[in-house]
């Protein structure tokens, strides 16, 4: 099942995360996990969360923030993250919760919707073109605060 996240969600979607973090090698800690889920629950002005359900068992997220853009004409939406399990890939979840999210996204008024993925990682970069998604020429850049 596929439904979107409520905040009693959090702490079985902790893990899932730290799950992605670790495999996406940022390895990043429990506490700043915690302060980017814990508001994306609790406030959807920010964003939305998927998650992708199997037996009670929560086995997938897709984190969605969102965004304003002339060049859009409007409302975009960022799909941040999307992760599935590794015992239960390749089975659809996530093209399912992509495509959930995709409806819900226009029933928002959504006028884009932009990822990213990685150059190695041609699985994702399928799935995201079979569910509609082009290559675009733009290059990410990126600064912290």
């Amino acid at each position: 099942m596929i439904r979107r996240a409520v905040p009693g969600d959090l702490e079985n979607l902790l893990p899932l995360l730290a799950s992605f973090s670790k495999e996406a090698g940022t390895n990043f800690s429990q506490e700043h996990l915690l302060s980017a889920l814990e508001p994306l629950l609790n406030n959807k002005l920010l964003g939305l969360v998927f998650v992708a359900e199997l037996e009670g068992i929560l086995v997938g997220y897709a984190i969605i923030g969102w965004g304003w853009g002339i060049e859009s004409g409007g409302r975009e939406a960022l799909i941040d993250e999307v992760f599935v399990l590794e015992l239960v890939r390749n089975q659809g979840i996530g093209a399912k919760m992509l495509t959930t999210a995709i409806k819900i996204l226009k029933k928002h008024g959504t006028k884009t919707v932009f990822l990213e993925t990685e150059a190695q990682n041609p699985n994702s970069r399928k799935l995201y073109q079979n569910l509609g998604f082009d290559n675009e020429d733009s290059v990410w850049m990126r600064k912290k605060l």
